[in-house]
């Protein structure tokens, strides 16, 4: 069973690094560039999605139970935000995420839990604290944010007031990540799981490429 375990994980993370470097050659290629952004929802979806199915079969209720409220939390966090700028500062959703409401692409919320989940799994390999284990995971997480942002804005993703990313998201990405890694601390969930290691990781390096080559 540990050995059937350890396949379907190695199989999953194999399609991941698939799916980065088919999504980085497309994005660089202008004729293949539209066509990426067209799939980039449903791409964060079933990789997001195989993502998570790897991690439930090893976890237990919890952490679904987690990664609901994580999702509802910043859903209602991001709607807010579009609306007042109160939150995150001045900013609107373009077209690419896919289908919205309140303004906010559905994907979003469910990108959030993914984004986190990796920073707090790396966090915990490092550290069982889960005081410091939340200082590092949202430490991860701002770090993640600082190379996104500026590759969103070129693709479309959103768009910043005035085109400047305020420091107020910044924060708010660090807040939003240390109160929900001390959550996980609360329902004594130890989330340490590889492949969320390496999602975070091609994710990051994906933007990274992007930042430095479009």
């Amino acid at each position: 069973m540990e050995r059937q375990k350890i396949l379907t994980e190695s199989k999953a993370i194999s399609f991941l690094y698939l799916i980065f470097i088919v999504g980085t050659i497309g994005h660089l290629l202008a004729s293949l560039k539209s066509l990426m952004l067209l799939l980039t929802p449903y791409t964060l979806l079933i990789t997001g999605s195989v993502v998570f199915y790897v991690v439930l079969r090893e976890a237990n209720v919890k952490l679904f139970f987690w990664a609901v409220i994580t999702f509802l939390v910043t859903f209602i966090l991001e709607a807010y935000g579009v609306k007042t700028g109160v939150i995150f500062g001045e900013y609107s959703y373009g077209d690419v995420l896919g289908l919205k409401l309140f303004e906010v692409p559905l994907i979003i919320g469910f990108n959030w839990v993914m984004v986190m989940l990796g920073a707090i799994s790396i966090a915990y390999t490092i550290d069982r604290n889960v005081f410091l284990v939340a200082l590092l995971a949202s430490t991860l997480a701002v770090l993640f944010d600082m190379v996104l942002e500026p590759v969103a804005m070129k693709l479309g993703y959103w768009n910043w007031g005035n085109n400047i990313i305020p420091i107020q998201n910044y924060y708010a990405w660090f807040g939003i990540t240390f109160i929900s890694t001390l959550f996980t601390g609360l329902l004594r969930l130890k989330i340490s799981y590889a492949i969320l290691d390496h999602y975070f990781i091609i994710q990051l390096v994906f933007f990274i490429l992007l930042m430095l080559f479009i």
